[in-house]
């Protein structure tokens, strides 16, 4: 039997990249799926549904509350509840040494990064308190892990698991941008931050599927004992 069959999944930034991956993931083992994601995600709806599986798109900004509130009620009306909430939407942030960021800059990637996964978990947590189980699973950046820990203190009691996932950087479409940009600000050329990041143990780019293995494992009951942990997907780098 699938590890997710009939279960009802809530992915956030779904619409293209990695989300699409762990929503088609969650789908091949059962899963229905509902995504939250600025972007149109017609094809990551499309992928799910040739799985076989239930699907449906609500677009939302995760920084505005009151939109937040709406597709999480959406979504949760869809599915008929939430077993499993993956919060995956992020930005990967203005390039710019602490030293050099306007203050809107890091407002926007804290509102985006952490406060937009506050405000999702916190509309998704009360139909999973009601029901008294389920699992979060977080793509963290720094900030997020504390969260995590808090979140997983907080909801223990109430049968809800919380945990991180800390990619490496991720082969795809938007890496070669990434490096681009880090390689203007820290004054160093294309080719040799590419040769630092791929400069891990097992000497590659993390793939997709790799994290949204990692996330089917800490959302099944194989890791029902697990909470307010934070996992490295790096090919051997350690982040945390």
């Amino acid at each position: 039997m699938p590890r997710f069959d009939d279960k009802r999944v809530i992915v956030t930034g779904a619409a293209a990249g990695l989300g699409r991956i762990i929503a088609q993931s969650f789908a091949r083992e059962g899963a229905d799926i509902a995504i939250l994601d600025f972007q149109p995600a017609a094809a990551t709806e499309a992928a799910v549904k040739a799985e076989g599986r239930r699907c449906r798109s609500f677009r939302c900004d995760v920084r505005d509350e009151a939109a937040v509130a709406d597709a999480v009620a959406g979504a949760t009306a869809f599915l008929g509840g939430i077993d499993v909430l993956i919060n995956n939407a992020g930005f990967n942030g203005h390039y710019a040494l602490v030293k050099d960021m306007p203050l809107a800059h890091w407002r926007e990637t804290l509102d985006i990064n952490l406060t937009g996964t506050m405000l999702v978990t916190r509309a998704a947590l009360p139909p999973m308190i009601a029901a008294g189980a389920g699992a979060i699973v977080t793509t963290s950046k720094w900030a997020l892990l504390g969260l995590t820990q808090t979140l997983a203190l907080e909801n223990a009691r109430h049968g809800i698991r919380i945990n991180a996932v800390c990619p490496g950087p991720i082969e795809g479409d938007r890496i070669e941008d990434v490096m681009r940009r880090h390689a203007e600000i820290e004054g160093k050329s294309l080719a040799d931050v590419r040769r630092e990041w791929e400069a891990t143990p097992m000497g590659r780019f993390v793939e997709p599927r790799e994290v949204a293995d990692v996330m089917l494992f800490l959302a099944s009951p194989a890791a029902s004992a697990m909470t307010g942990q934070a996992i490295n997907v790096t090919g051997g780098f350690i982040m945390t």
